[in-house]
C-alpha cells in the first residue's frame, strides 16, 4: 500500500485530506480501534473508500463503519471486509453495505472476477436468497453478527425492506480491457436480484475511487443511444463546432428515444455515475409526480407519454452520429455522459418496468432527448444549462453551492483567523488541521446556536441541509450587502465548528472517564455542543463579539496576535468536566426508556427533555435562544 501511495500524489493527498477532514473520529476495526489522524494509510483507504462508494461523509458514517478484516480486527471475517448498516429517510428502509477490500503492494493488480463472484454469491445466498446459505455460513461470528442486525430490524415487520450493496474495492486496478468481460459476466448473473431486489454489486479500481474523491462521480465510459428516425421532423441537429467564441454548446441534437434505452442504462450503473451533475437525486416511487410518470407508462396512456413528460436532458464531452439503419434507428455514440434533468423520469421508468404491481402492465414508449455537447472551457453554460433544466425547489449540486456568493463571503472571513474554509477541497493542497468544512459548518451552526440535535442525529447530513428550505433558513443572499449579518454569520459558524470539532476530541479523549455513568457519552457530540453552548452562554457570546469586532477592523496582525480560535479551544477544555457532569445528571434523572441508546437520541421524548433542560439551566425559552 506504501509503494502505491509514494507513487501516486492524487492518492497520498486524498488520504492525508481525509485523515486531517476527520481526525477526532474513530475508525471501528477491533483491536486496531483509533482516531482517524492515528491510522495507517490502508485503514484510511479502507474508510475513504468506503465513505466515497457509500456517498455517505457524515458525522454517522463512523459510527455506522465496522472493519472486520482478520489482519485488523482479529475477528474470523468470512468474505466481508467491513460492513455498514445505515438508516435512510424511509423509516422502513435500510441499507447494508457490504466491503471487500482488496489492498496490495503494487500498482498493477486488477480485479479478479473469481473472487468477485465468490464474494457476491455468498453475500447474495446470505442476505437476498437465505434459502440458498450453507449450512455453516452462519457459524461465522461477522457474518451472524450482520445478518442478526438485518433480521432484527426486519423483526418480521410488513414493507420494512433492507437493501444490499457489495463493494469490491481494489487499490491498484479496477475493470481493465483484460478482465472486463469476465466482471460483467459476474454482474450478469445478479441483474434480475439487482432488479427485484434492489441487490447491487459495484467493482471499484483506485482510479474510481480518486474519480469520486476528486470529482464526485465515476467517469461514464462512452455510451450509445439510438434513436428514431421515423418521420420527417424526427430530430433537430446543430453544429457549433466552427463557430468559436460565441458560448454555444458545440453540438445540439434533440430527438426521440425508446424508454429502454435508459432503463439498460439504468441497469448498468448503480452509483448515480448517470446523474452527477444532476440537482435532485432521485424522490421515490411515492413522489406525485413519479406516481404519475408510473400510471402513464403502464396505462393506455403511454402513447401520449413523449407528448406528456419534459423529456431528459444529457451533456457530455462529445458525441458523434452514426448511419441510420434499416430500422430507421440512429446510433449515437456519447462521451463522458451526463443526465442533467430526467433522473425521476429514468428511476421511475426503471420502477414501472420492474416493480412487482407493474411490470405486467409496463409498455415500453417513446422520449425527449436533448443533448448538449459541451467544451471544458464551458464551465458558465454547464452550470446555466443545469439550472435552466432544473428550476424546482430542490436540492443543488454541491459544485453551484461552492460557488455561491454567499459562501464565498463567508470563507475569506473565516480565513482570517487561520482557518481554510472548505467549500469544494480547498485544504487538500494544504497541510494545516484548522479547516471548517461547507457542510459540516452548516450542521454544526444547528446543534449550538438551534439546538437541533436531535435532527442531526436523526440523518440530516449534507444532503438535508442543502435543500432550498434548509439551505436559506441559514444562508441569505439577498442580504450580501449586509456586512454585519456577514459578519455575525461567519463568526457563529467558525465558532460552532470549533466547538463541535472540540467536543468531538474531548469525548475520544475522555471516554473512558465517563461512558459508565453517560452511556450516550461517545454519540452525544451534538447534545454537548449545544449543551456547552447553553450553560457558558455569556462565555461563548463574547467570543462571537470579539470575531466580529475584528473583522470589521479588518486588521490582519491584530487578527493573528489574538488568535481568538485558540482561546476558544482553551476555554471550552476548561468547562468540558463541569459540562459533562451536568450532562449526566440530566441523562441519570430521564424517566425514558434507556435500552435503545441510538434511537433515545433520535426521539422526540429525548430532544423535548433536553429543550427543558437548557431552559431550566438558561432561565430562557427555547424560541428566546433561537438564532432565526
Amino acid at each position: 500500500m506504501m509503494d502505491i501511495v509514494r507513487h501516486n500524489p492524487d492518492l497520498s493527498t486524498e488520504l492525508d485530506y481525509f485523515r486531517r477532514r476527520n481526525e477526532h473520529f474513530v475508525i471501528q476495526a477491533g483491536k486496531s480501534t483509533a482516531l482517524v489522524g492515528e491510522q495507517a494509510d490502508h485503514i484510511l483507504y479502507m474508510a475513504m473508500a468506503a465513505s466515497l462508494a457509500m456517498d455517505y461523509t457524515e458525522d454517522g458514517f463512523f459510527e455506522d463503519f465496522y472493519i472486520t478484516d482478520k489482519s485488523i480486527s482479529g475477528r474470523p471475517e468470512m468474505q466481508v471486509d467491513a460492513y455498514a448498516f445505515i438508516e435512510t429517510e424511509r423509516t422502513n428502509e435500510k441499507h447494508l453495505h457490504l466491503f471487500q477490500f482488496k489492498l496490495h503492494e503494487g500498482p498493477n493488480n486488477a480485479v479478479s472476477h473469481k473472487e468477485l463472484d465468490q464474494f457476491a454469491t455468498l453475500m447474495n445466498n446470505v442476505f437476498v436468497h437465505p434459502a440458498l446459505m450453507g449450512e455453516d455460513d452462519l457459524k461465522n461470528k461477522v457474518l451472524k453478527e450482520i445478518y442478526d442486525k438485518v433480521q432484527d430490524f426486519l423483526g418480521g415487520k410488513r414493507g420494512r425492506k433492507a437493501m444490499i450493496h457489495c463493494h469490491f474495492i481494489n487499490n491498484a486496478q479496477g475493470v481493465t480491457p483484460a478482465n472486463k468481460a469476465a466482471i460483467e459476466a459476474v454482474m450478469n448473473r445478479f441483474l434480475s436480484d439487482k432488479q427485484h431486489h434492489n441487490f447491487k454489486v459495484q467493482v471499484y479500481g483506485v482510479k474510481d475511487i480518486l474519480d469520486l474523491a476528486i470529482h464526485g462521480k465515476i467517469s461514464v465510459e462512452n455510451e450509445f443511444l439510438e434513436f428514431e428516425m421515423d418521420g420527417a421532423y424526427a430530430y433537430r441537429f446543430e453544429d457549433n463546432s466552427s463557430k468559436s467564441g460565441i458560448g454555444l454548446p458545440k453540438k445540439v441534437f434533440v430527438g426521440i428515444c425508446n424508454v429502454n434505452e435508459f432503463i439498460n442504462l439504468q441497469n448498468k450503473y448503480h452509483h448515480n455515475q448517470l446523474y452527477a451533475e444532476n440537482i435532485r437525486l432521485y424522490l421515490g416511487d411515492r413522489a406525485a409526480v413519479n406516481k404519475d410518470i408510473i400510471h402513464t407508462i403502464c396505462s393506455p396512456e403511454s402513447i401520449w407519454f413523449p407528448y406528456m413528460n419534459n423529456g431528459i436532458s444529457i451533456i457530455c464531452d462529445e458525441f458523434s452520429l452514426g448511419n441510420v439503419r434499416k430500422d430507421k434507428k440512429l446510433p449515437i455514440e456519447l462521451k463522458n455522459m451526463q443526465i442533467i434533468n430526467g433522473c425521476q423520469t429514468v428511476n421511475a421508468l426503471y420502477s414501472a418496468k420492474y416493480g412487482q404491481a407493474t411490470q405486467d402492465d409496463f409498455r415500453a414508449s417513446n422520449v425527449l432527448v436533448k443533448l448538449y455537447a459541451i467544451s471544458p472551457d464551458q464551465a458558465d453554460f454547464k452550470m446555466n444549462i443545469i439550472r435552466a433544466t432544473n428550476n424546482q425547489n430542490a436540492v443543488k449540486t454541491y459544485s453551484l453551492l461552492s460557488n455561491d456568493p454567499i459562501q464565498i463571503a463567508i470563507g475569506e472571513r473565516i480565513e482570517r483567523f487561520g482557518y481554510i474554509y472548505d467549500r469544494k477541497g480547498e485544504a487538500k493542497n494544504s497541510k494545516s488541521d484548522r479547516i471548517v468544512g461547507m457542510p459540516n459548518a452548516a450542521l454544526a451552526y444547528r446543534a449550538v446556536f438551534w439546538f437541533a440535535a436531535q435532527n442531526l442525529r436523526s440523518r440530516m447530513g449534507h444532503s438535508r441541509v442543502f435543500q432550498k428550505v434548509e439551505y436559506e433558513k441559514l444562508y441569505r443572499n439577498d442580504d450580501l450587502e449586509n456586512t454585519s449579518y456577514l459578519n455575525t454569520l461567519s463568526s457563529k459558524l467558525l465558532l460552532s465548528s470549533i466547538l463541535v470539532d472540540s467536543v468531538r476530541q474531548l469525548i475520544q479523549e475522555k471516554s473512558g472517564l465517563y461512558v459508565g455513568d453517560l452511556p450516550i457519552f461517545k454519540k452525544s457530540t451534538y447534545y454537548l455542543a449545544g449543551y456547552m453552548y447553553a450553560l457558558q452562554k455569556s462565555g461563548f457570546d463574547g467570543f462571537i463579539e470579539e470575531i466580529q469586532g475584528l473583522l470589521e477592523e479588518n486588521n490582519p496582525l491584530k487578527t493573528k496576535g489574538k488568535d481568538i480560535p485558540r482561546k476558544i479551544i482553551s476555554f471550552i477544555s476548561d468547562c468540558f468536566d463541569e459540562v459533562v457532569k451536568a450532562f449526566t445528571r440530566f441523562y441519570k434523572a430521564l424517566e425514558l426508556d434507556k435500552t435503545d441508546l441510538d434511537n433515545l437520541l433520535k426521539s422526540s421524548d429525548f430532544s423535548s427533555k433536553y429543550h427543558e433542560e437548557i431552559e431550566k439551566k438558561t432561565g430562557l425559552r427555547i424560541e428566546d435562544l433561537l438564532d432565526t
